[in-house]
């Protein structure tokens, strides 16, 4: 047991050494979580959960993490770009159906999935705070709501942590 809450600190630490040198690569404007879906709660934070429907994390005592930030708000609802780069439309109905990724710099990707609707095409160039779309339930998603995802290097981070150290 003690080997684990070993590795599971090591894993945190090195998690947070590596959210926040990604945050000092690239300076840009970061938005906070209010202001992505106004009005939002969040119902369901990020990492460890005893979903089953999340994904399989063996560094979890339940199996599974969920990889961002759930912000419920009513359908229809305008989602904003929390930062600025190049938006790319997609649907996966098996997992987070209509979705918006931005990328900025070499290694920075933000998703906003489960959208009914997307504001921008692929390719379009963003600024924070631009409409991107609006709240939905598609994909696999029991309600309205947007989960929101920042991945660093194909790894995701706690966005509100990521959100928080930017300029």
């Amino acid at each position: 047991m003690t080997v684990v809450l070993r590795v599971m600190a090591i894993g945190a630490a090195l998690g947070l050494a590596w959210t926040l040198a990604a945050s000092r690569a690239i300076d840009q404007q970061r938005l906070p979580l209010d202001v992505v879906v106004p009005g939002a709660v969040v119902t369901q934070p990020f990492g460890c959960t005893t979903l089953t429907l999340e994904p399989f994390d063996p560094m979890c005592p339940s199996r599974h993490v969920h990889t961002g930030i759930d912000l419920a708000a009513d359908a229809g609802t305008a989602v904003h770009a929390a930062t600025g780069g190049v938006a790319n439309v997609a649907y996966d109905g098996a997992g987070p159906g209509l979705f918006v990724t931005i990328e900025y710099g070499d290694n920075v990707r933000i998703l906003y999935c489960h959208l009914f609707s997307a504001a921008v095409t692929s390719g379009d160039v963003v600024s924070a705070g631009d409409t991107i779309g609006t709240v939905g339930a598609s994909g696999l998603a029991t309600g309205p709501h947007v989960h929101f995802e920042v991945q660093v290097a194909g790894r995701s981070v706690d966005p509100e942590h990521w959100l928080a150290s930017g300029s």
